[in-house]
């Protein structure tokens, strides 16, 4: 048994290893220019966070009629990717954009932004760098003040895979009259510590204590179940969509979708609606971009 254990969790370690390289691979992200097949854009930019004190790179996605009309504006969707990725982790190959733009122009969706940081390997905590506090006053205002969007309660969304989940997660209940709507793919809300295979415990440091070890109280110190209280004093409705894998290798992910975050959330039917999916497959992109793709066709139903 101890054997096929140490197999899988080498297993599942290869895979999650292929796509940190392939996520932080500049080679696969592709700036394409507006053809025939589609008119939407997305940029690969940067701006100054004075949080960060440093340039903080981003992609953003503008849909087919941005830049039609000078005065029309959009909903926005703040999209996280995850350990090891960067801001090109979602449309590195293009074929995520292809299939928006598809189901826009079959009026399927509405057109909406989609804004993407460079979130590292913080976990989106504020840990080694003050991630957390730089993506609520810096990058929400970068992309307010750059970008024609609407920045009310009611049309902002907050998603991400993985890591990205796992941030997505802390945010809608840290800051519950920011966003309405959380995507959570396969999200690494690990609780009450990370599995032993998950990269939290041995490549994130802000997890880890002064030797340097991974530390379960600094990880339950920031982890999401510290937030419920917050969640429940906003007095508005929220959406929540869960899905991971059906062979996710990180177990804690398929426990945390299928029942405790559902348990949860129960507790709170009065003023959150959540759905569950299970995909065929593993911690992989063709999962996420499957299930992103099915939440959206919910959240922007044109």
């Amino acid at each position: 048994m101890t054997f096929f254990r140490t197999n899988r969790i080498l297993i599942c370690f290869l895979t999650s290893l292929t796509f940190y390289y392939s996520c932080t691979s500049e080679t696969n992200f592709k700036e394409n220019k507006p053809t025939e097949r589609t008119q939407s854009r997305f940029i690969h930019t940067s701006f100054f966070s004075k949080t960060l004190n440093r340039d903080w790179n981003y992609t953003i996605y503008l849909p087919p009629s941005y830049h039609n009309s000078k005065s029309s504006k959009f909903e926005i969707l703040y999209l996280l990717h995850g350990h090891g990725g960067n801001e090109n982790a979602w449309m590195a190959e293009n074929d995520l954009r292809y299939s928006i733009d598809s189901l826009i122009t079959k009026d399927q969706l509405k057109e909406f932004v989609i804004a993407m940081p460079d979130g590292g390997n913080s976990w989106y905590v504020n840990g080694v760098e003050p991630i957390e506090d730089a993506f609520t006053n810096d990058f929400m205002s970068e992309i307010n003040s750059n970008y024609r969007i609407y920045n009310e309660f009611s049309h902002q969304t907050i998603g991400g895979m993985s890591a990205g989940g796992y941030g997505s997660l802390r945010f809608i209940l840290k800051y519950p009259d920011q966003f309405q709507n959380a995507i959570l793919m396969s999200p690494a809300a690990y609780t009450p510590t990370p599995d032993l295979n998950s990269f939290a415990r041995f490549d994130v440091p802000s997890f880890k204590n002064a030797k340097n070890e991974f530390s379960d109280s600094i990880w339950k110190s920031y982890n999401y179940p510290n937030y419920w209280t917050l969640f429940d004093k906003s007095k508005q409705h929220h959406l929540f969509y869960l899905s991971t894998g059906t062979s996710d290798c990180y177990k804690g992910i398929i426990q945390a979708v299928n029942k405790t975050l559902p348990s949860e959330l129960s507790k709170r039917k009065k003023k959150v609606t959540f759905s569950i999916a299970n995909y065929e497959g593993g911690h992989e992109m063709k999962v996420w971009k499957q299930a992103l793709l099915d939440a959206l066709k919910i959240i922007y139903k044109k």
